[in-house]
Order: structure tokens, then C-alpha cells, then sequence
């Protein structure tokens, strides 16, 4: 191949780059070099995936101390981003006010469609930076409120408004059993300790299993160990499966010659 030719195909992938980034100069540019050598082209579009289909999207994820992963998620490029941080809370746990997106290289605004952004095939890629929830008046009874209010949705109730359960009325009095000569009040049974491990940032208590802070992302304390003798509720049953699966996932999509970071010192909360 001589020169010249190897010239024009590289101005011609770098004219269909610069088309498919909406980068008009670098384009004008191109294709003013390739009309002045008259190179023969064939100008040909793509085929893309309906908005409505699923793809498969390539995301970073890094939190606030620096540790990064990269995962796959089944998207639609009809879907908002204000979406994607429903979806991404309801399955990984992280609220949508601590999620900021930018695909395309430039922030995602939640009104605005995946599709604007590029994203339209397989393989497209977007990062995802989790906040610290101390920067937020974040508690974990909002978290919590926020957390079925979005299930309640994604189920198809709407315009739903959870109000906190009230005292229970009062039942007939029940009668007082005579104490023996000498004998007090006995002592009121102590409550047993939360089980789960204390953030050293947040002081939020987190189940055993989770390596990483729920609230603020920290990262567990590496001498914290899990009791042997506890056992996982459904919901971190449900979570745990996730992570084995989104493993699987993740080693079988790696695309060729790419080689995501692996997440650093636990920080990250594993995500599938």
C-alpha cells in the first residue's frame, strides 16, 4: 500500500469518526482533504439498533475514594438518565442524588435520552461517579423511604405517599399480677446489639456481608470479620447472587484487548 492510500483511509476513518461525534471541523477537514485528491468513496450509514431494543452498555463506575469497576448493564437508548439512576437504585442500592453520569464526555442531565448522548449500539461506553452521601442531607430513613417508593413504581403503582407507621391503639389493660413481699421490678431485657459492622466515616451500620459502606461508600474495616454463625436475609441472599452473576457477565463480555481496572481495596460495592 502506498502513501498516498494509506493517507485517504486514514482520513476517511477519522471523516466517519468525526461524523459519528458530531465534530464538524474535524470533518469539514477531512472531507475538504479527500475532495481535493478526488478519492473515490462509498458513503454508506450504519445500521443501528432501534431506541427500544436492549443493548448492552459499558460502564465505569468509580466512587468517592478513587476505586474503580467496570460493569455491564442492559440499557434502552429511549431510556433517560433520570431511568438509569432508577435502575441503578433499585438493583445496586445507590440513590439517584449521590449518581453523576456523563456519557459522550460531557454530564447527563436526567430529562435528557441515552440516545442523545450516542448511545445506540452495543459496547457504548458511559461513566458513572458515585458521590459521597456525606455531602448530602441523606439519612438512612429517607434512603430507606426512597428505596420502596421507587420499588412501588417500578411495579406501577404511582402518586403513592408512604407515611411512617403510628403507635398501634391501645388495648385493654391488662391485669397486674400482685408482685411477692421484697421483690421489685424486674430488670428490663437489653436490646442485643445491631448486627453488622460500624462505617468509620458515616457510622452507619451495615449488614455483615457488605463490603463497602451502603451510605458513603467506605470501604468495610479489613479486621471486621463475619459472624460464622450468621446468616444472610433475603435480601442479601438476593444481593450476593447478583454479584456472583454480574461476575459471570463480566468475564464472559470483556471485549477483546480491553482491560478494565479492577476495583481497588474494596471501596466499591461490588455491582453486577
Amino acid at each position: 500500500m502506498d502513501e498516498k492510500t494509506k493517507k485517504a483511509e486514514e482520513m476517511a476513518l477519522s471523516l466517519t469518526r468525526a461524523v459519528a461525534g458530531g465534530d464538524e471541523q474535524v470533518a469539514m477537514k477531512c472531507a475538504i482533504w479527500l475532495a481535493e485528491q478526488r478519492v473515490p468513496l462509498s458513503v454508506q450509514l450504519k445500521p443501528e439498533v432501534s431506541p427500544t431494543q436492549d443493548i448492552r452498555l459499558w460502564v465505569s463506575v468509580e466512587d468517592a475514594q478513587m476505586h474503580t469497576v467496570t460493569i455491564w448493564l442492559t440499557v434502552r437508548p429511549d431510556m433517560t438518565v433520570a431511568s438509569l439512576k432508577d435502575m441503578v437504585f433499585l438493583d445496586y442500592g445507590f440513590p439517584p442524588v449521590l449518581q453523576q453520569w456523563v456519557i459522550g464526555q460531557r454530564l447527563a442531565r436526567d430529562q435528557e435520552t441515552l440516545h442523545s448522548h450516542g448511545v445506540r449500539q452495543n459496547g457504548d461506553s458511559a461513566y458513572l461517579y458515585l458521590l459521597s452521601a456525606r455531602n448530602t442531607s441523606l439519612n438512612p430513613q429517607e434512603l430507606q423511604r426512597e428505596r420502596q417508593l421507587r420499588m412501588l413504581e417500578d411495579l406501577g403503582f404511582k402518586d403513592l405517599t408512604l407515611q411512617p407507621r403510628g403507635p398501634l391503639e391501645p388495648g385493654p389493660p391488662k391485669p397486674r399480677v400482685p408482685q411477692e413481699p421484697g421483690r421489685g421490678q424486674p430488670d428490663a431485657v437489653p436490646e442485643p446489639p445491631p448486627v453488622g459492622w460500624q462505617c468509620p466515616g458515616c457510622t452507619f451500620i451495615n449488614k455483615p456481608t457488605r463490603p463497602g459502606c451502603e451510605m458513603c461508600c467506605r470501604a468495610r474495616p479489613e479486621a471486621y470479620q463475619v459472624p460464622a454463625s450468621y446468616q444472610p436475609d433475603e435480601e442479601e441472599r438476593a444481593r450476593l447472587a447478583g454479584e456472583e452473576e454480574a461476575l459471570r457477565q463480566y468475564q464472559q463480555g470483556v471485549p477483546a484487548g480491553h482491560h478494565p481496572q479492577q476495583p481497588g481495596g474494596g471501596g466499591l460495592l461490588p455491582l453486577h
